[in-house]
């Protein structure tokens, strides 16, 4: 399986998109720690816009939706999702899958909360959470998950309609978290956008390098006569 000109354009897009999100996460990640005033105004504006509408009702049903990326429900889910590839005997895009969300959704994370330090929220805290504040875990999780999976769904699919409506479905998901982070008080929204950012820069990276090492994995897996049906998506027929 060799690259053409098509494939190795697209790997070098991604690339580039994964390293500009990088930078778009470095620019905030720099602000959050000086503390700079358009970021506090940024936060207290976009909060107080968010929260204008709390309820008691509305504030029940958040608390329990927004752990659609909460630890116990990513672990589930990327769980099931490498099963059903190695299964599938797409052993490498299983294993590819579960270390990009365990790297980026568990690892960085917990490294860049522990060197940033920032603290929570505290007004108007509707749930109490113990870790600290930026990135925000749940947005990075939902990004790196749901939004891993809609990216990967629109490069497999072949109707405009279907990559339409999969890319709002995936923004859907990924907003809400965002929101809901906000809305429920654990989280600036500089931590969701930071999250978001950092998400959105994994995703990109990790498509990239998994087309880089796609063709040399499947020649080493051929050599050991085992055989792997990962998809070059970028390459291969649409779904």
């Amino acid at each position: 399986m060799e690259f053409g000109k098509r494939s190795r354009a697209m790997i070098r897009n991604f690339f580039i998109a994964g390293i500009i999100f990088l930078l778009l996460y470095a620019i905030i990640t720099i602000a959050v720690l000086m503390d700079l005033s358009w970021v506090q105004r940024f936060d207290y504006t976009l909060t107080a816009l968010i929260q204008g509408r709390l309820t008691e009702r509305g504030a029940g049903f958040i608390s329990v939706a927004t752990d659609i990326a909460g630890f116990p429900a990513m672990l589930i889910l990327t769980v099931a999702v490498v099963l059903i590839l190695m299964i599938k005997r797409m052993y490498i895009a299983g294993l590819w899958f579960g270390l990009t969300i365990y790297i980026c959704a568990s690892f960085f994370m917990d490294t860049m909360k522990a060197l940033i330090g920032r603290e929570r929220p505290d007004l108007l805290v509707i749930t109490m959470e113990t870790s600290l504040s930026y990135p925000s875990g749940h947005s990075i999780a939902a990004v790196i998950f749901y939004g891993f999976l809609g990216v990967i769904l629109i490069l497999a699919v072949k109707a405009p309609w279907q990559k339409i409506l999969i890319g709002a479905a995936a923004s859907a998901i990924v907003l809400f978290v965002m929101a809901s982070r906000v809305y429920l008080g654990v989280h600036y929204p500089s931590d969701t956008i930071g999250g978001f950012t950092f998400g959105m820069a994994g995703i990109f990276i990790s498509i990239s390098l998994y087309h880089m090492a796609l063709p040399r994995l499947k020649r080493w897996m051929e050599n050991k006569n085992w055989r792997d049906r990962s998809p070059d998506l970028l390459h291969e027929k649409p779904l």
